[in-house]
């Protein structure tokens, strides 16, 4: 069950992290960009959008999952997956603004690191009651 868990997790994280991308994306954009004046549900409503997006989070959510699974085996899933999912959110908030790119590619580390102070860490506040 703990399983199904994670995954759900995992992939609802990855398609609210995609959304927080094309908003940065959509709100970055140049005024000679055609797609300047749209609004962002017709931005969304986008074939082209909707589908790399959407095929890009499940991708991650699902390559995510078995790291996440293992990272946060024996530890609280509320407070890891609230941590987790804040510092890859931050990242691409901070970031994308930035350079374009690197708030996409920039989500793979923050989301190993992340992981990892979950795991390994020793706070209290992702280890589990004995």
């Amino acid at each position: 069950m703990r399983a199904v868990t994670v995954l759900a997790l995992c992939l609802g994280a990855a398609f609210v992290c995609a959304f927080a991308y094309v908003v940065i994306l959509h709100s970055g954009l140049p005024p000679s960009d055609e797609a300047y004046d749209i609004p962002l549900l017709q931005f969304f409503s986008d074939p082209f959008v909707l589908t790399v997006a959407g095929f890009g989070a499940l991708l991650c959510g699902l390559i995510s999952f078995p790291f996440a699974y293992i990272a946060l085996r024996n530890r609280r899933l509320a407070t890891s997956a609230l941590f987790v999912v804040a510092a890859v959110l931050g990242e691409i908030l901070l970031i994308t603004p930035i350079a374009l790119s690197y708030g996409f590619y920039g989500t793979i580390p923050t989301l190993a690191a992340a992981l990892l102070v979950c795991r390994y860490s020793g706070w209290k506040i992702f280890a589990k009651h004995s």
